[in-house]
């Protein structure tokens, strides 16, 4: 699989020639994941674009794209399965769902329709439909009522003997079509996607030819058939996937075969990361942030202070704000500054006023640390590289800053390695 002729890899926000035709970067525009200067192109996107089964996979800010293709595709499957578990887990604006592919596909042959077969052949197998035979000759389990009905009992002494009882076997209808259209969906799919999320088409039975044997509106009016006669809630719903996916092989119109996994707000994929990968304790925390008083005749929702992360580690509390920021471009402004300062200042004062009322873990506590995490490509799983204050106004303390390895993040993200980060988040700071 060569990068050339199958995928090519970017960074977010940094600029590229652009060698792409117009008809495609046109489409790119429309669904706002590119912008175009002159003759360069900067996508606006994390994660996935295809287009006529080329891939285009678009990195985080900072990030360090391997040379070797074994390791780039490791890389971009790690990715893609971050994306696949926001998808899953966060609350999404329509821009957003729409750019990571919708709920299942949209009624096309695309990756999330495959992922939801391939979750689901995972756990369950195939769609396996089976057939009773009945027959005096095998093996299996006998059918009394028709035994005693259809034949001939052996009078003994003390008992009654069939000597040739009905014996009923359930065997696997192999020439179902149900059956094939499932494995010719995975099949395909594997094939096509697989390389995405580290699956070899190896793992299912092949099947290619039914496009040749059938035609798509007999196979789709077949599956509808078979949906309305079925009340089995896994069937229900793979029959749907088979139909997503079936309904977008002959598409037509250009802008429907553009598929996207992608966000145009990977701050919020950070956040989560950070979030998840340090064991957030911001709801069990909330009660120790002082609330906002107005005094305004207004029945408004008030606005809550709401800190990125919050942890207490013996006689520490840790307020962490993710920050999406490339910082040898661009660092966080004021308001993000005395923002995350002033969490510091009224959390700890709340803290020391309410001490009576709080649970004993909580007024043990005597240090507020604050910091900014950012996306590194540094080898370091955490590296502190600085701090902000306000000049003049050192009372107020610091804002300390970190870079975590983003590549390292995705992966605990996901769980395919383990780093326990506030443990080494500790020993960090007691160095610096």
């Amino acid at each position: 699989m060569k990068e050339d002729s199958i995928y090519k890899t970017f960074i977010e926000y940094q600029e590229y020639p652009n060698t792409f035709p117009k008809e495609l970067t046109d489409l790119w525009q429309m669904k706002g994941v590119c912008s175009l200067k002159e003759d360069l192109i900067t996508f606006k996107v994390t994660g996935l674009l295809i287009y006529m089964n080329k891939f285009f996979v678009i990195f985080p800010k900072a990030y360090k794209i391997p040379s070797t293709d074994s390791e780039k595709k490791y890389h971009i499957e790690v990715l893609i399965n971050v994306l696949l578990k926001y998808k899953n887990e966060a609350t999404m604006d329509p821009l957003e769902m729409e750019l990571l592919g919708r709920e299942n596909g949209d009624h096309t042959d695309n990756l999330i329709t495959v992922y939801r077969l391939i979750q689901d052949f995972f756990q369950n197998g195939y769609l396996i439909k089976e057939m009773r035979v009945r027959s005096g000759k095998q093996c299996g389990k006998i059918d009394w009522p028709l035994t005693i009905n259809r034949k001939q009992p052996f009078f003994s002494v003390s008992s009654v003997v069939y000597i040739d009882p009905i014996i009923t076997k359930k065997i696997i209808d192999g020439q179902n079509l149900l059956l094939k259209l499932h494995k010719y969906c995975l099949y395909m799919g594997i094939k096509k996607y697989g390389w995405l999320m580290g699956i070899s088409p190896d793992i299912v039975e092949p099947e290619n030819n039914l496009p040749n044997n059938y035609d798509l509106s007999f196979i789709l009016n077949f599956l509808t058939n078979e949906l309305n006669s079925t009340f089995v809630e896994r069937e229900i719903k793979v029959i749907h996937l088979i139909i997503q996916y079936l309904s977008g092989i002959n598409l037509k119109d250009p802008k429907e075969k553009i598929e996207t996994l992608a966000t145009p707000y990977f701050q919020n994929v950070w956040e989560s990361m950070c979030s998840v990968n340090f064991n957030n304790q911001y709801h069990e925390l909330k009660k120790i942030i002082p609330k906002l008083k107005w005094e305004i005749d207004s029945k408004a929702p008030i606005q809550p202070q709401r800190p990125d992360l919050m942890m207490v580690r013996e006689k520490t509390l840790y307020i962490l704000d993710a920050k999406y920021y490339n910082v040898d471009k661009s660092l966080p402004g004021w308001s993000d500054i005395v923002k995350q300062l002033f969490y510091a200042f009224t959390i700890y004062k709340n803290i020391q006023s309410c001490r009576p009322l709080l649970n004993l873990k909580l007024n043990n506590i005597n240090n507020v640390f604050n910091a900014f995490l950012f996306p590194s490509s540094d080898s370091e799983a955490i590296k502190y590289i600085g701090k902000v204050e306000i000049e003049g106004n050192e009372q107020l303390g610091s804002v300390k800053s970190f870079k975590l390895n983003t590549f390292l993040m995705m992966k605990c993200y996901i769980g395919v390695e383990k780093l326990i980060y506030l443990n080494e988040f500790i020993k960090v700071i007691k160095h610096t």
